[in-house]
């Protein structure tokens, strides 16, 4: 009797210990703290951003297209708001990360002159963040990090989907040969005026993340880790997107 009730104790306890061990290999890691003061970083840098603009009815009109300008003002006035969840929720998921620290950015941003210019910046970085974020996925150790990253990818989508509705008529193409652009850190912290690099914009205060698997190759359809020892990846060109030159201008803190 005593027997099997040692036999079940150790049952018991071994559930427990196997338990305790799979839950510890999915807690986040120092490679998932890169990821997320990365994510943090470019998530601050566009809420700024929309926090430059005022928005009002006068805006909303020349933005409305085929929308009234009332509908077009509260669908800005929630994409600000979304972009204030996605700073919070990067802010909620870091309190687990090991020694994570938000990144001091001293942003820059190109100039805004008008209405036009801002629907095109707000387009091309709505669409560099949610390619940014996609490709940032293949970086992480954690399901938690990765189950943030995809659904900040598609606030993302989402956003840059209706901003570009605002320049073109016809958003997806019959004869595209990618899948939604992805973008590697080290693409997205390049220098540069197109869509898929911010490195000109936030003053190298955050370094990509390094992938703890290998080299993450990202085709059109689907990314592969590659057997290279060296720390880089590539990036699925921005299908359908426009790319738009942007100049540094008016700068910006972290306050968000």
């Amino acid at each position: 009797m005593r027997f099997g009730s040692s036999i079940a104790w150790l049952l018991v306890a071994g559930g427990a210990l196997s338990s305790a061990q799979s839950n510890s290999s999915c807690s986040l890691t120092s490679t998932d703290t890169e990821v997320l003061e990365y994510t943090w970083a470019l998530s601050n840098f566009l809420n700024s951003f929309y926090q430059s603009i005022e928005f009002n009815q006068s805006v909303a009109s020349m933005v409305s297209n085929s929308t009234s300008s009332s509908k077009a003002l509260a669908n800005l006035e929630g994409i600000v708001h979304a972009n204030n969840l996605t700073a919070e929720a990067v802010r909620e998921l870091s309190s687990k990360a090991p020694n994570f620290e938000e990144p001091s950015c001293q942003y820059t941003y190109p100039p805004v002159s008008d209405i036009q210019s801002f629907v095109k910046y707000a387009y091309t970085f709505e669409s560099t963040l949610c390619g940014a974020f996609i490709g940032a996925a293949g970086y992480t150790k954690s399901p938690e990090v990765s189950f943030l990253l995809a659904r900040l990818a598609a606030e993302h989508s989402s956003h840059s989907t209706w901003v570009g509705s605002r320049l073109n008529s016809s958003m997806f193409q019959a004869n595209a040969t990618s899948l939604v652009a992805a973008y590697a850190p080290s693409q997205v912290l390049m220098k540069g005026n197109q869509t898929g690099s911010l490195g000109t914009y936030l003053g190298d205060c955050v370094t990509a993340p390094k992938n703890p698997c290998g080299v993450l190759k990202i085709g059109p359809l689907e990314a592969n880790i590659t057997s290279s020892a060296a720390v880089g990846s590539s990036s699925t060109p921005a299908s359908g997107s426009s790319s738009t030159p942007m100049s540094s201008s008016a700068s910006a803190s972290s306050s968000a």
